[in-house]
């Protein structure tokens, strides 16, 4: 057990780490934090949990799942940007994306940047995707709660 807590809180000092934890932290916070609370605008999942929850529905998504979904945006959005367990978080958000990925992948590769297609590309969870996958592999980076932590069991 105590080595899997060590795999997960592994991290060398690197700020290009950091970066990639810090920026897919902080393009999942608004996401997570619309579905929870429904501050910011509608990125298409609702505004706040009944109506996040409604929206899943429509897209025959089981409840079970979209809790998954919000709770991983919402609460992994910030492990990720303090770096406290970012693997996990990372994993977690990884899948959710790849989901939003294969339901945009009718769309084509671009977003919709003129409103001429009927959605969003997938270009934007590839960018996503390749920032979460740095942090799953090479862990947090310097400036975070998880190379403290792995820093004090040495």
């Amino acid at each position: 057990m105590m080595e899997i807590l060590n795999d997960l809180l592994q991290t060398d000092p690197n700020w290009v780490y950091t970066l990639c934890r810090l920026v897919a932290g902080i393009i999942i916070f608004p996401y997570g934090m619309q579905k929870l609370f429904g501050w910011f605008d509608d990125f298409g999942g609702g505004v706040g949990i009944k109506q996040s929850l409604l929206s899943f529905k429509s897209k025959k998504i089981p409840a079970a799942i979209a809790w998954l979904v919000i709770i991983g945006q919402s609460f992994g959005s910030i492990m990720l940007m303090v770096g406290f367990f970012a693997r996990f978080a990372a994993i977690a958000n990884f899948i959710i994306f790849v989901g939003a990925l294969l339901s945009h992948r009718e769309d084509g590769w671009t977003m919709n940047w003129v409103g001429s297609k009927k959605g969003e590309g997938i270009e934007y969870f590839i960018l996503l995707l390749t920032l979460l996958i740095v942090v799953i592999f090479k862990g947090s980076g310097v400036f975070s709660v998880d190379f403290l932590l792995w820093k004090l069991r040495k």
